[in-house]
């Protein structure tokens, strides 16, 4: 039922009435009666079938990214921008298409597309997350009626969490490899080649080894780092990315003489690693001085020598703020190498056994122990 009723002030408005039986369900003013039947409209086709009215055909793809984006303007800036990103990669010709006519092979094709253009298993898979969130979006805004194309998707085995987390051996530089680079940096800019060797042997962050202050180092009973905060260039600063927030990473000896050395004559609060003018260390240094590999590879460097140091999973866990599923799964070839060397040598001390008479016997299916 559409009222037409006037303000005090004489102007006219349309009320809208919309019963269930003799039950009022919904309510609302509009300023035109066009408006008003449109929501009529919609309000009983929603009583009927439980389901808002379809949207036109010209409703795009392009037009839902738009409102997405928009409607999520006040979230993290980073969770935004990353947003974006992954919605400005969608092929122009699937943008322009009907909401309506986007299906689960559509963006399985393009998922597929993104990993052999040469994209990693976890930056497609932060894609798909995306994705996911747009058509969520559209159907708590009743603008999607077909079923949700990501969550019906056919599973892209590359995109398991095992599969997109596991760090391929070529990720992780030797450490010749990193000395070299290393002594290679010094000839330059000694004070970036101790930042780098910092986050080897730390396994920190980038945006962690930014905001370490002169006040996280604490020598009792041992000397650790306490990384309380992380400044990604260009973002507010936050608490780091760590499951427990705050943690400890111990410092070997020359961790924690670069520590000093850029501790002496500052200040508590002030900031340990600076640029040459004592202001913030910035991204745009770091580039200047390319490694032969990404930043974030001295993380693996610094984690995979912990393990095989023999440092129990749990602990590297905490050092890397991480769960120790995650360093399972990341590292899993690191492990199985270990496990390769002590069977090595297990053959090896067997094998000095047998050729001391001692009771492993050889047969023609290999060696057997003598039970």
């Amino acid at each position: 039922m559409i009222e037409t009723r006037k303000t005090k002030a004489g102007k006219t408005y349309y009320l809208v009435r919309v019963k269930s039986g003799r039950t009022l369900v919904a309510t609302r003013a509009f300023d035109t009666k066009h408006a008003a039947e449109i929501w009529e409209r919609e309000q009983k086709h929603l009583l009927e079938t439980g389901r808002p009215l379809p949207p036109k055909r010209s409703f795009t793809l392009n037009e839902l990214v738009t409102t997405f984006l928009t409607a999520r303007e006040s979230g993290n800036p980073h969770t935004v921008d990353t947003d974006r990103n992954n919605l400005d990669a969608l092929p122009a010709a699937m943008l322009g298409r009907p909401l309506a006519s986007i299906k689960a092979d559509d963006i399985r094709s393009h998922l597929l597309a993104e990993l052999r253009g040469g994209k990693k298993p976890s930056t497609v898979a932060r894609a798909k997350t995306t994705l996911s969130a747009l058509f969520t979006y559209a159907d708590e805004q009743g603008l999607l009626h077909q079923p949700h194309p990501v969550r019906t998707m056919k599973k892209i085995p590359e995109l398991g969490i095992i599969a997109q987390q596991a760090v391929s051996p070529n990720d992780i530089p030797s450490p010749r490899r990193v000395a070299a680079v290393l002594a290679t940096l010094r000839e330059r800019r000694n004070d970036i080649a101790d930042v780098f060797e910092f986050m080897s042997l730390t396994g920190i962050r980038w945006g962690e080894v930014r905001a370490i202050r002169v006040h996280w180092l604490s020598e009792v009973p041992l000397a650790q780092l306490q990384v309380e905060r992380s400044h990604s260039d260009g973002y507010d600063e936050k608490a780091p990315k760590s499951w427990r927030g705050t943690r400890p990473v111990p410092l070997s000896p020359r961790a924690l003489a670069i520590f000093r050395q850029y501790a002496a004559d500052k200040k508590s609060d002030d900031y340990l690693f600076t640029n040459r003018l004592g202001g913030q260390l910035s991204v745009g240094v770091a580039r200047k001085f390319p490694l032969g590999f990404r930043r974030h590879a001295l993380r693996h460097f610094a984690a995979s020598s912990w393990l095989r140091l023999g440092t129990p999973i749990h602990e590297v866990a905490e050092y890397l703020g991480d769960d120790p599923r995650t360093v399972l799964a990341v590292y899993a070839h690191v492990l199985g190498e270990g496990q390769r060397r002590d069977h090595v040598r297990r053959l090896a001390v067997a094998e000095r056994t047998s050729l001391d008479g001692g009771h492993l016997g050889v047969t023609q299916d290999g060696p057997s122990l003598g039970l």
